[in-house]
């Protein structure tokens, strides 16, 4: 008798643990939220490259954040991928560079996703809202973020 009665408690701590929860389940809408932060073309480094990019990568539903700055030869964006995703992250960083280099030809297109780029674009977007950057300072630091990416630890 006493042996029914654990294994149906059991039994039910089962049923119950393999239930679907629907507060945890979330539509795509609400699940959407990506960090994007447009960046100001009234300046005289104009940022609509890198807001044209930071759109369009929205679409994708791996990518989390989205970081991007541009020259006028170079557009630098970072993306920060969800984490059950980084699994298949070389092919999503190759399918996402070749649509950039595709919607941006002229403009030499580096992508990554490295944390540590991440932040420092972060950094550089609220840098450049914040104060007039000059076009020479923020070449100086694309550059030196695209040498600092290229790099293998």
């Amino acid at each position: 008798m006493n042996y029914y009665k654990i294994v149906s408690f059991c039994l039910i701590l089962l049923l119950f643990g393999c239930g679907t929860n629907s507060t945890l389940e979330s539509s795509d809408e609400e699940n959407r939220d990506i960090e994007l932060t447009k960046i100001s073309a009234s300046n005289p480094t104009a940022q609509h490259p890198s807001n044209q990019a930071k759109e369009e990568l929205k679409k994708y539903d791996e990518i989390t954040t989205i970081k991007a700055v541009n020259t006028d030869k170079d557009l630098l964006i970072a993306v920060e991928v969800h984490h059950h995703d980084r699994f298949k992250l070389a092919n999503i960083r190759k399918e996402l560079t070749k649509e950039l280099e595709k919607m941006f030809p002229e403009m030499k297109v580096e992508l990554t996703t490295d944390k540590k780029i991440i932040l420092e674009l972060d950094q550089l977007e609220n840098k450049i809202q914040a104060e007039s950057f000059t076009k020479k300072k923020l070449e100086k630091e694309i550059k030196k973020l695209i040498k600092l990416s290229k790099e293998q630890t």
